[in-house]
């Protein structure tokens, strides 16, 4: 039952990621514009390592297929790292899991699945514990927070790279999989390097920034690099659809490490939210897992 250690691990790691990628880009690097280079970077080389260590696999279509996903999924990030410029680590890790949602309906469109009764009612308790987190009193009306959008179109891309990928899981191959969708996440940097404004600003963030900053950059995307790996271990040794639903208790440990960066580093991280607003985000956040159960 090694699996169910690695679905709950990797959740817990990529709660961390959210809190420091927030740290960075409100903070250090100040802005969200260079970020996902730094990301296609680490994982450029993270993925030679598991290319070399599983023995130059050749995937043939399948490892193309991965590779656009990889592709697919550096979008995602551009979104991500706009989102937490705007939204609290605690948000957006709670928003993270509506792309189990869209997983769903790209599910049924193109891999023909079946929408049963108890799917149709996890769909629903995803959505609206969403848009509930996301609402936001703005001169007495509730309107949804600048994080919202952009949550949602990193999880349209997620989830799109999660369809493509799906079917390899078959294969129960761990290293090529992990391999080949982060030559297609440097792809996608290679893409977004061709824009003259995201140079600028990763130029900008290495001149500025300092070794340290620098540093810690890197150090929190091998860590990203870690979680993802996790969740792929995960997958191939135990059931697809129960490892991704543990996911959805990702921001759980983000609620837990907000009170305990806070407590441990008062001046660098913002003390959370408390009493009747922790009470709601808790309570909305177990929607959310509900819902991702019933979606699995």
């Amino acid at each position: 039952m090694s699996w169910i250690l690695y679905g709950v691990a990797s959740p817990a790691v990529f709660a961390a990621v959210n809190h420091l990628d927030a740290h960075i880009v409100n903070k250090q690097v100040k802005g969200p514009e260079a970020m996902p280079l730094y990301t296609a970077i680490v994982v450029f080389v993270l993925s030679v390592v598991a290319f070399l260590a599983a023995g130059l696999p050749n995937l043939g279509l399948s490892g193309l297929v991965i590779t656009l996903s990889g592709f697919i999924l550096m979008m995602a990030y551009v979104f991500y790292f706009r989102a937490i410029a705007v939204g609290d680590a605690a948000f957006v890790a709670a928003m993270i899991q509506v792309s189990a949602l869209f997983t769903l309906v790209l599910s049924v469109v193109f891999l023909h699945e079946r929408l049963s009764a108890s799917r149709w009612v996890g769909f629903f308790l995803i959505m609206g514990a969403a848009i509930a987190l996301s609402l936001k009193s703005v001169d007495g009306k509730l309107r949804l927070g600048k994080a919202f959008w952009p949550m949602m179109m990193a999880n349209l891309c997620w989830a799109a790279a999660a369809v493509l990928v799906k079917q390899a899981f078959a294969t129960r191959t761990f290293l090529p999989i992990l391999a080949y969708e982060g030559f297609g996440v440097a792809l996608g940097g290679v893409a977004i390097a061709s824009s003259r404004s995201v140079r600028q600003a990763f130029r900008t963030s290495i001149r500025e920034s300092g070794r340290r900053v620098i540093l810690l950059v890197f150090a929190n995307e091998g860590l990203s690099f870690l979680g993802k790996a996790l969740f792929f271990l995960g997958i191939s040794l135990g059931p697809v659809a129960i490892v991704s639903a543990l996911g959805g208790v990702q921001p759980f440990f983000s609620i837990g490490y907000g009170y305990v960066l806070a407590f441990l580093l008062p001046q660098v991280f913002p003390r959370p939210e408390g009493g009747r607003d922790l009470l709601q985000r808790l309570f909305l956040s177990g929607l959310l897992v509900a819902g991702i159960w019933l979606c699995r």
